[in-house]
């Protein structure tokens, strides 16, 4: 069994490098590439400690990097990736949009946005968060939880889960909360060149999850056709069995690379286990023999 999709708290999960490491040994995983937004820290971090008493599989290094596509924004992946390469390619890039500003710039506009909604939030100024750990998508989101009086003020499938405010509401140019993040992040394009130069393989993740498409094959194809890239997420906490196969037979139509993972967060996702999602995501190490 393997897992190719992980975030430690180097980014926006939970678990310590060690902690992922015992946890990933206790299921005897075979691969796993850790994959954290926009960094690759946690992969420095991995040189201080001796992972081989921890973790006895083998680790694909890895990163997932946000990128703009059309006004929107979508993920990357990049497996055997040199880290230093890609590091020093994101220290150059984000060198005058420190994630601590940027993120102050989303929780202060999300704000605002709420404010005209009509919706109840706590002072803007009483609200503890850390900009340089935290993502203010998802401390506005808790916020507006927190006040049952929003309920009736929002859309259903906006209360109910965060993947829907931020994917599908702050991601859509027509709506008021959207958020213009394009000039905040690399194009699909860059991101694609940054990970080649970095000597690693691109690979699209989770393509089905963007609440914002209509129609998700279309969108799929297209990316397919007019970008180079070098596989596919396949296998994913939330692809329905007709989805995956579409993935595959799209891989093996095309002759590209397939992967799969959980996007493991840790306590930040508690419904995701690593390496079995919602509990029975297993994937083979077969799927990643053909590139691994």
């Amino acid at each position: 069994m393997i897992d190719m999709h992980i975030h430690t708290n180097n980014s926006d999960g939970t678990d310590t490098i060690e902690e992922l490491l015992k946890k990933a040994g206790k299921l005897n995983l075979k691969y796993i590439s850790i994959t954290d937004h926009d960094t690759c820290k946690g992969y420095e971090e991995l040189e201080q400690i001796d992972a081989k008493k921890l973790f006895t599989g083998n680790i694909v290094k890895g990163i997932e990097m946000k990128c703009s596509y059309k006004k929107r924004t979508i993920e990357v992946l990049g497996y055997k990736i040199n880290t230093k390469i890609m590091q020093e390619w994101l220290d150059d890039f984000y060198k005058d949009k420190k994630r601590e500003d940027l993120q102050l710039k989303y929780f202060n506009l999300l704000y605002e946005k709420c404010m005209k909604m009509g919706l109840t939030l706590d002072n803007e100024r009483s609200i503890k968060w850390n900009p340089s750990n935290d993502w203010a998508s998802f401390v506005i989101y808790t916020e507006i939880k927190k006040h049952e009086s929003n309920r009736n003020k929002v859309p259903e499938d906006l209360w109910e889960t965060f993947s829907a405010f931020s994917r599908k509401y702050c991601n859509n140019p027509e709506h008021v909360l959207y958020i213009d993040k394009s000039q905040d992040y690399p194009s699909l394009k860059e991101a694609i060149l940054a990970i080649k130069r970095a000597e690693g393989l691109v690979f699209m993740p989770h393509l089905y999850i963007y609440k914002w498409v209509d129609n998700k094959n279309e969108f799929i194809n297209e990316i397919v056709n007019n970008y180079d890239i070098d596989g596919i997420e396949c296998y994913y906490t939330d692809f329905t069995e007709e989805q995956t196969k579409y993935l595959l037979d799209l891989c093996d139509k095309n002759k590209l690379y397939k992967s799969g993972g959980s996007d493991y967060h840790g306590k930040n996702k508690p419904k995701i286990s690593l390496a079995k999602g919602y509990g029975n995501l297993n994937i083979s190490e077969e799927i990643i023999r053909e590139w691994i």
